[in-house]
């Protein structure tokens, strides 16, 4: 009788730690599950480090281990093409520019399209072949050629790196070569590819699939193969050297909506294609763009007490959206912020306060607003009426609004 009484205690206890582990397990599965038109709350990626950057903005959407310091293998080239691109723009160099190859970049070992000491191609054909094929050769002659040393080069580089807000990020060669002393961070490289993407010219090659140099006699097929497999995607960089592992910056547009991704330390080539496309389809799935303003148009108005007008009407320079999570898009609040000091006069176009964007306590965004109408300031007649009418709205306990 007494062990039938023991196992009738037992029973319920069992009951109850199975009951509880069920209710724990449900728990989990609610926290980790993605949330309807909003965010994947489980995501993982399966890299040392990872970046999922929204083009327009700037803003980091995900990021894993965005700040350590890391190899990135061949990904430097994003700033080697950068400084060539700019090289461009200036008027330093122009793409139909013929550069002899130096028995030093005839030599450089890795990724390369075999320059034979002498040979000459154009900047234009050297700069296809770093975008498509990491060519390290043709990256030590494009840098010899622009600033007539790979030293001068590389200090170029870590000058553009600072002017970019570079953090995490030391350049000891152009090419991505291993050096204990040459790293950067995932954040870092996502930030140079947004510089990057500026310049259609680089998107033409890096979303190229097949080429040819040598006037046809030498085959390119592009390392990033994120290019064929998804959607809209026109780049940007692959990486891999033992030390680094695989390295990927990838960016992609899809209706007007770009990201840039940034995996570093996959264990395979195609382990970093699948992180990729988990990160980019993370960003076209669970966000959307959201139109804010249209250029020139009105968005309110703006207190300048000397000024005639008194209120002046704002908008925005540029067209304007914001990254918001799908479903939300509706949803954004916007409210003006006037600059500290405006000096008068105005004029049409110039800058005089700020509009911030809200999603519920979140701001996703903000940019400048301007004066849409010239502003004189007001005669004295004008200012003398203004305060007398502040007294009496005063005397009768209205207040005077804020400027």
């Amino acid at each position: 009788m007494g062990n039938r009484r023991e196992m009738r205690m037992k029973v319920p206890q069992k009951l109850s730690v199975r009951v509880a582990a069920l209710i724990l397990v449900i728990a989990v599965v609610l926290v980790m599950a993605p949330r309807p038109g909003g965010r994947a709350y489980a995501l993982e990626i399966k890299a040392r480090a990872a970046v999922l950057m929204d083009y327009e903005s700037g803003r980091i959407i995900f990021s894993q281990n965005p700040d350590v310091q890391l190899p990135p293998a061949s990904v430097t080239k994003l700033m080697t093409m950068l400084l060539i691109a700019e090289s461009i723009d200036s008027g330093r160099a122009k793409w139909d520019d013929l550069i002899r190859t130096s028995k030093n970049a005839a030599g450089m070992g890795g990724s390369q399209v075999y320059l034979r000491e002498g040979e000459e191609m154009t900047l234009a054909e050297m700069t296809k072949a770093i975008a498509m094929v990491s060519a390290n050769d043709a990256s030590t002659a494009v840098a010899e050629y622009l600033y007539g040393s790979v030293e001068l080069f590389i200090q170029k580089m870590n000058q553009r790196a600072q002017e970019l807000g570079l953090k995490n990020t030391n350049f000891q060669n152009e090419h991505g070569l291993p050096d204990p002393k040459h790293y950067s961070s995932a954040h870092d490289l996502a930030l140079i590819a947004r510089e990057l993407i500026r310049h259609p010219k680089i998107l033409e090659w890096t979303s190229t699939w097949i080429s040819y140099l040598r006037d046809g006699e030498f085959f390119l097929r592009n390392t990033n193969d994120l290019i064929q497999s998804y959607r809209g995607a026109d780049g940007l960089k692959t990486g891999h050297t033992e030390e680094a592992g695989y390295c990927l910056c990838a960016t992609a547009e899809v209706e007007g909506l770009r990201f840039i991704s940034v995996i570093m330390g996959a264990e395979t080539n195609q382990v970093r294609v699948d992180e990729s496309t988990k990160l980019l389809n993370y960003g076209f799935r669970n966000f959307a763009r959201a139109a804010v303003a249209s250029q020139g148009e009105k968005l309110g108005t703006i207190r300048v007490r000397r000024g005639n007008p008194q209120d002046v009407p704002v908008g925005t320079s540029t067209d304007y959206a914001v990254l918001v999570e799908r479903g939300k898009e509706r949803f954004i609040e916007t409210k003006l912020l006037p600059e500290e000091q405006i000096k008068l006069p105005l004029k049409r176009g110039q800058q005089i306060g700020t509009l911030i964007v809200m999603s519920g306590k979140e701001e996703v965004g903000r940019t400048a607003v301007v004066a849409l109408q010239d502003v004189k300031q007001a005669n004295f007649v004008v200012r003398f009426f203004r305060w007398l009418g502040d007294v009496v709205r005063g005397w009768f306990g209205r207040g005077a609004k804020g400027e």
